[in-house]
């Protein structure tokens, strides 16, 4: 976007007149900054309503058809006011009759997507960013000083839930999609495999709902790839549980408040739309939920398996713990070497070592025992590191913390169900790369009717 310098330093010579008018030379930087983007807020209002009647006039030159392929007539000049990223706009455009079907409408309006007494979509997608970012009523006083105009909470929570909804379409225009056996044929004959490697992780976060608490399911897909400024310590092996040499990349998002047998849908067409199937190598890495290795298994029965480091190491401070004073040499003698079986994929030998505490921490070790061997194949850590995979479920983690923990858990939220899931599709997006495409649509909207 390029601007004439000349007309650039016109406005900037008007606006330094206009400052020194009203004595600004004596105020410090935050004050002159203040006034001067007051300013600049009061020309954008003027020159938006003087440029939306210059558009209006110039249709008035030409012939305005309706849908109906009829020509439009003339009616009169109304008002009306609009909410932009300046602030509340007022213009007049013309109003058309359609002798054939009767349609009262302002092409104006249609053409431009606006409809009076309502946000633009440019500030629409401001209140949304700050909506799937905060809670609605800090966000509020929040983009108040950004805008140096007040938006209702309401008005914040409004768009940003249009956006989930967005998204939301977008996800059943996946779901239908991903169920035609033709497009899923034609797919692969035209694109083939993939090269490379994928990761998916599952994982479920409870989110607080008025009246009850409701597990949000969230889906992350990404590629992992070596970090090139990463230095190995002098004279050390990597530390038990250290995988700094790896990182995610190109991080996709996606959730919903579903059973597991409802999600699976979802799964499969959020699968479909980051190609998961077509690649030569996928590998899940999530925590061990019964429900997660149903679905991958049901979906993906080939890709590589592997439960998260990080939850699996998380069953041995308990019974370190029930076993011996913490913090003693005892207590750290035996986690150090539990963990260093665990990471070394020995698992017959952990469970081993877990079962001779059995009698001073009996529900622990059957807790960790139980999950150590249902998920045994699945925790070989040792040959996962040596082929390069990534063991640790980081990538969702961090996402469920960021959609639910982070945005809906705040202190005292409640939400509807309705609310919760099409804020936390928005905050997905916004964390994926899927916000612009939202953005596209929500400009594309027929707002005016």
């Amino acid at each position: 976007m390029k601007f004439s310098t000349e007309a650039v330093e016109k406005m900037a010579e008007i606006m330094v007149q206009e400052m020194n008018k009203i004595g600004a030379e004596g105020e410090g930087i935050r004050e002159v900054e203040t006034t001067m983007r007051a300013f600049l807020r009061e020309v954008g209002v003027q020159a938006l309503g003087k440029y939306l009647e210059q558009q209006d006039e110039q249709m008035r030159e030409r012939e305005v058809v309706c849908e109906c392929g009829e020509a439009l007539t003339y009616q009169c000049k109304r008002p009306a006011t609009i909410v932009s990223v300046f602030g509340r706009v007022r213009y007049g455009r013309g109003y058309y009759l359609c002798e054939q079907c009767h349609a009262r409408q302002s092409p104006l309006d249609r053409r431009m997507g606006i409809e009076a007494g309502q946000v633009t979509a440019g500030l629409a997608e401001l209140l949304a960013l700050a909506g799937v970012e905060i809670a609605f009523e800090e966000a509020s006083r929040w983009l108040k000083h950004y805008l140096l105009f007040r938006v209702s909470d309401n008005t914040l929570r409004k768009e940003t839930e249009r956006f989930g909804e967005l998204q939301e379409v977008q996800e059943t225009e996946w779901k239908e999609k991903s169920q035609e056996e033709a497009w899923l044929q034609r797919r692969q004959q035209e694109l083939g495999k993939q090269p490379g490697r994928l990761y998916g992780s599952l994982d479920g976060v409870m989110a607080p709902l008025v009246g009850e608490r409701r597990e949000l399911k969230n889906i992350a897909w990404y590629r992992v790839e070596k970090v090139r400024s990463y230095q190995k310590r002098r004279r050390h092996a990597k530390r038990v549980g250290e995988q700094n040499d790896l990182q995610a990349q190109d991080i996709s998002y996606t959730c919903d408040f579903k059973t597991s047998e409802e999600f699976s849908d979802l799964f499969w067409a959020s699968a479909c739309q980051r190609q998961a199937d077509r690649y030569e190598e996928l590998v899940f890495v999530c925590d061990g939920a019964v429900w997660i290795w149903k679905l991958i298994e049901r979906h993906f029965p080939h890709a590589v398996q592997i439960v998260d480091w990080y939850h699996a190491s998380e069953y041995l401070p308990p019974i370190a713990e029930a076993a011996f004073s913490p913090g003693t040499e005892p207590y750290h003698a035996w986690l150090e070497n539990a963990r260093s079986l665990l990471w070394e994929g020995q698992i017959d030998k952990l469970i081993h070592a877990c079962q001779q505490l059995a009698a001073q921490a009996t529900t622990t070790v059957h807790k960790a025992v139980t999950y150590f061997t249902n998920n045994q194949k699945r925790m070989d850590y040792a040959r996962f590191r040596q082929q390069g995979y990534f063991i640790g479920s980081g990538t969702v983690e961090s996402g469920g913390k960021q959609i639910s923990t982070l945005r809906l858990k705040r202190a005292g939220a409640r939400w509807t169900e309705r609310g919760a899931l099409l804020t936390a599709k928005a905050r997905a997006a916004w964390l994926s790369a899927g916000w612009d495409l939202l953005a596209s649509k929500r400009a594309a909207l027929s707002l005016a009717a």
